[in-house]
């Protein structure tokens, strides 16, 4: 195997496993040793764990069909089954929900406006995802907009 094709296998590994692991550990260490009995930290806990939900069940139903949220956006297959039969973007609504859960818990400055930072950013990315899928799959993909949330 030639080193580039090894670096992209790395890199893929690490975004599609590690990364979400990462979080989800992040998550339970900041609930675990942050969560105050107040009803924003608690919110917080609801809304990172909904995230959680969101994100690992979006990530499992796409399957190998997953890739990094970054760069042109491409389309191995449409996938519409699941919790994409709901939300037409449930991976970044999952990491954007954990991530403002998580800063409604660990309220450090620096933490909320990363987090802001990569809200923002995944935001936009649906918005560039959308005009790639309505440009590729036309009236299939309207509909479906129709019918899903985000």
């Amino acid at each position: 195997m030639d080193r580039k094709k090894a670096d992209f296998i790395i890199k893929r590994y690490q975004l599609e496993h590690l990364v979400p692991m990462a979080i989800t550990l992040l998550a339970i260490y900041l609930s675990l040793n942050f969560l105050q009995k107040n009803i924003i930290s608690i919110l917080g806990l609801i809304i990172s764990l909904l995230g959680l939900a969101i994100w690992w069940s979006a990530k499992i139903t796409l399957a190998e069909n997953w890739s990094a949220g970054y760069g042109k956006p491409q389309l191995k297959k449409f996938v519409s089954k699941g919790v994409y039969s709901k939300i037409s973007h449930p991976l970044y609504l999952g990491v954007n929900l954990t991530l403002i859960g998580l800063s409604l818990i660990y309220k450090k400055s620096w933490f909320v406006l990363t987090s802001l930072v990569i809200v923002i950013y995944f935001f936009r990315r649906m918005q560039i995802e959308d005009k790639f899928l309505l440009k590729r799959l036309g009236k299939k993909y309207r509909k479906y907009k129709e019918k899903t949330w985000i």
